[in-house]
């Protein structure tokens, strides 16, 4: 019962009970009206009938009207059994039922049922309602507890809402843990790069420290100058490839993937380092046929293979950069190659990780994000990185793309 009495707190519930008892007040005064006419009906033509016998009485026999009227009205059996047996080679005898139909009665059971039928219709209703309801509480008190559903539940629907509780709590768990994994992230990546501005800031306010307190002739002014420029480019840099690998990180980027020719974006990327590799007395140069394309945003893939060619050329004096490429059903793979130092078998697995430098980093406005990009980049393009080296004898860099 109080289960029930908790279904009435639901709208809908209590919606069935109201108009449950609507109905059936309604259907009841309807049956009591019809009943109500019925006894008019039948009353008039029950007295038409007595007046037309009693009519038929005065004209075909003797009797007085006083006579008539006390046989229509005596209440005696023996008037009623001598009807009977004048009347019963006609049908009318005793216990007989003829003759009913002319009767008429003020009997309520019929809208007594009517009401009741649909307050029964109305209870089992609720009834139903009441399991409902049950099973959807179930369902939502597990969503309240931020707990799966784990009741036994028969209904269909009632399963498939289950179900989408339950998805919705693993969303929301995992999006907790992506949250929670990306504070981390942020942490650390903060740390790494206050870390990594700390000491050119460092030697800008040492320098800054010396103009001040110590006069010095042009020539050293100049080169605490070029001290202070090597450290705001490596800042500028520092900032500047910070926030691109944040937003390839973040996914921020939007790629425009198509068919490009695989010797244009390695034309575009090594242009800019020709003079790089002269000054370390490398040659940089590539062999690649035209005929090969790939299926790449060319901006962005002209960047990664850009990177991975700068710090081949940063680790190479006097030797030389080769890029090559191979064309398979599968993929295609560019191959960077060059003679120089090689990588230190500890230094290996430390490569893409942001903001690290082999220790015999030559180059004091690296900042050592450019392999973390590359290898961003080549993966959100369907691709993968591979490395052969070799310490004193070289490395060799391969981007595969899947076609």
């Amino acid at each position: 019962m109080g289960g029930l009495i908790k279904t009435l707190e639901n709208r809908t519930a209590l919606l069935l009970a109201v108009v449950s008892l609507l109905l059936a007040g309604v259907f009841f005064a309807l049956c009591c009206l019809a009943v109500s006419y019925s006894d008019g009906e039948a009353s008039v033509e029950a007295s038409d009938r007595l007046l037309a016998i009693a009519g038929r009485l005065a004209q075909t026999t003797d009797l007085t009207d006083e006579q008539i009227a006390e046989a229509f009205t005596a209440k005696g059996t023996d008037e009623a059994a001598r009807g009977a047996e004048a009347l019963s080679a006609y049908g009318f005898e005793a216990g007989s039922g003829r003759g009913a139909e002319y009767l008429y009665t003020r009997s309520r059971l019929p809208a007594i049922a009517a009401a009741a039928g649909i307050i029964l219709c109305g209870g089992a209703g609720l009834i139903a309602l009441h399991f409902v309801f049950r099973g959807v509480k179930q369902v939502t008190g597990s969503a309240e507890k931020k707990e799966p559903c784990t009741s036994d539940l028969s209904d269909r629907d009632l399963l498939l809402l289950a179900e989408a509780v339950n998805a919705l709590e693993r969303d929301r768990q995992r999006t907790l843990t992506s949250l929670s994994e990306e504070k981390r992230y942020l942490a650390d990546y903060l740390q790494d790069l206050s870390h990594q501005i700390k000491t050119p800031s460092a030697g800008l306010m040492l320098n800054n420290e010396i103009y001040r307190t110590h006069p010095m002739e042009r020539q050293e002014m100049l080169s605490y100058l070029e001290r202070d420029r090597v450290c705001i480019e490596r800042i500028n840099r520092l900032c500047a490839e910070s926030l691109k690998l944040a937003r390839l990180e973040a996914g921020a980027v939007e790629y425009h993937i198509q068919e490009e020719s695989l010797s244009d974006i390695v034309t575009k990327a090594c242009a800019p380092l020709y003079p790089l590799a002269e000054r370390n007395g490398d040659v940089l140069t590539y062999h690649i046929s035209e005929d090969i394309t790939v299926s790449c945003d060319a901006l962005w893939f002209a960047e990664a293979v850009s990177n991975l060619v700068k710090n081949a050329c940063e680790h190479t004096q006097g030797g030389s950069i080769t890029l090559t490429a191979e064309q398979t059903p599968m993929a295609v793979k560019l191959i960077i190659t060059d003679t120089g130092e090689g990588i230190a078998p500890e230094d290996i697995p430390m490569l893409f990780r942001r903001f690290y430098s082999k220790r015999s980093d030559k180059d004091p406005v690296s900042v050592g994000i450019g392999m973390s990009i590359s290898k961003r980049i080549t993966e959100d393009m369907r691709g993968r990185i591979y490395i052969d080296t070799e310490l004193g004898m070289g490395t060799s860099v391969t981007i595969e793309l899947l076609n």
